[in-house]
């Protein structure tokens, strides 16, 4: 049952049955040991209440015995004649001392010969309810000379336990709730830590699987590239020699020929991507300014955008804070997307790149274009690797350039209409803790 129980409950992590099922057994247990204690513990109250009470009752016969030998003491022992010329006086005493004791249910003192000389029963009731009866000896120079019988009301034992029992109720109660908040308090925290220990699986997992990927694609870099070589140095010295040809120089053999070589150059460079992805260089902090980077980057890409027939503007904010960072890699991103923008924006279009100091202490770089703008349906896949639209693309531009903003402790955000552009925001930190290589997933929003 508990792991149905698991799978209905989105927040109970995938496994975490046993974790339930041990929940509800310890809780069950707690609740039976809360209140078997309860239970026990009623018993014990009774009887010792019960105790409290013959113990007072005991105490006042002893009393009352005492006040009855003074009353009726004579020089060989008690004189009961004495007692009962004053018994007027011994009733009305005895009637006051029941009346100042609410437990006392009745009082009666008899001779040696246990023949009553005096039995009061209490102004308040008590006289009628059950009563449970104390004895005391009448003594007189070590001689017994007679009892004094005390009846103890059970209404007030009963009251008292009452009070006892409402007492030791709502302190069970307390500690029952302090022990099931304690109980779901640990519950949590068991699947705080169950997820926690789940997240950093896989993402060790991830990182295994990062460099397995980084191995594989190495050797296979390594295992293409030597024949591609060959194949360029091969077609370089076919088209030279068909150049001394007479009659084929210029000729659909050397453009052929020069369409392989361009095919060659294509496919080194989606490998040098693709090893550029899969094993990103860990990212070297230095406190640069960020402008100055951005202005390096804009006056490399002017020479094509101007070819392209696309204006790059830049508005760079004058006192922006220096930030740290890798100038290579960040470059290496802002070159990914920027050249994505000099592909789509048509002639006669303008890519503007900005710079701001965010309000979250970070800096902002946003890469904006009027061009034809992303599908809805696009953006969120725009990332991925090998996605692209575009003919000739590898899809690993943006892929690069988010995976090297995250190496950064950043992230990317893309805003995008059709027939209206797309705008790119990078958000990067100040500053970096020592060690910092790895960051949060990129965002895209819309």
């Amino acid at each position: 049952m508990a792991p149905i129980f698991s799978r209905r409950l989105g927040w109970i992590p995938p496994g975490g049955g046993e974790t339930v099922r041990a929940f509800v057994i310890f809780a069950a247990l707690l609740t039976g040991l809360v209140w078997a204690a309860h239970a026990a513990s009623l018993g014990d109250v009774r009887r010792l209440a019960l105790q409290i009470e013959r113990q007072k009752g005991t105490t006042e016969a002893s009393h009352i015995a005492d006040a009855v030998a003074a009353l009726g003491r004579g020089p060989t022992g008690i004189d009961f004649y004495r007692i009962q010329q004053n018994r007027p006086m011994l009733l009305s005493w005895l009637r006051d001392r029941l009346a100042k004791q609410p437990d006392l249910a009745w009082v009666e003192v008899r001779d040696r010969f246990q023949v009553p000389i005096a039995q009061v029963r209490s102004p308040l009731g008590g006289g009628s309810a059950k009563t449970i009866p104390a004895e005391v000896t009448l003594v007189v120079a070590g001689i017994p000379q007679g009892d004094v019988r005390v009846g103890i009301s059970t209404d007030a034992i009963d009251r008292d336990i009452e009070r006892l029992q409402r007492s030791l109720r709502n302190k069970v109660i307390s500690v029952a709730a302090i022990g099931a908040i304690l109980l779901v308090l640990g519950f949590l925290y068991v699947l705080h830590l169950i997820r926690k220990n789940r997240a950093l699986e896989r993402a060790r997992q991830s990182t295994e699987r990062a460099a397995y990927r980084g191995v594989v694609g190495s050797g296979l870099a390594h295992e293409i590239r030597n024949p591609l070589n060959s194949m360029n140095m091969n077609l370089q010295m076919l088209e030279e020699e068909l150049q001394g040809v007479p009659g084929l120089e210029g000729g659909e053999h050397v453009e052929m020929l020069r369409s392989m070589q361009g095919e060659i150059k294509r496919i080194k460079n989606l490998i040098d991507n693709f090893l550029q992805y899969a094993r990103p260089a860990t990212p070297h902090f230095e406190v640069k300014s960020l402008n100055d980077a951005l202005t390096t980057t804009a006056r490399f890409l002017q020479a094509d955008f101007r070819q392209s027939a696309v204006e790059l503007a830049l508005d760079l904010e004058p006192l922006l804070p220096s930030v740290e960072f890798d100038e290579a890699q960040i470059r290496q991103a802002l070159l990914n997307i920027l050249g994505n923008a000099r592909h789509v924006v048509p002639a006669g279009g303008h890519v503007r790149v900005a710079s701001r100091a965010g309000s979250g202490g970070e800096v902002i770089v946003e890469i904006t274009d009027d061009g034809p703008g992303i599908p809805p349906d696009m953006l969120d896949r725009i990332f991925e690797p090998f996605f692209s639209k575009r003919a000739g693309g590898t899809g690993l531009g943006l892929a690069i350039a988010r995976q090297m903003v995250e190496n950064h402790g950043g992230r990317i955000e893309v805003e995008s209409q059709l027939r209206r552009g797309t705008t790119f925001r990078i958000r990067l930190p100040r500053r970096h803790d020592a060690g910092t290589s790895s960051v949060p997933v990129g965002r895209v929003s819309r």
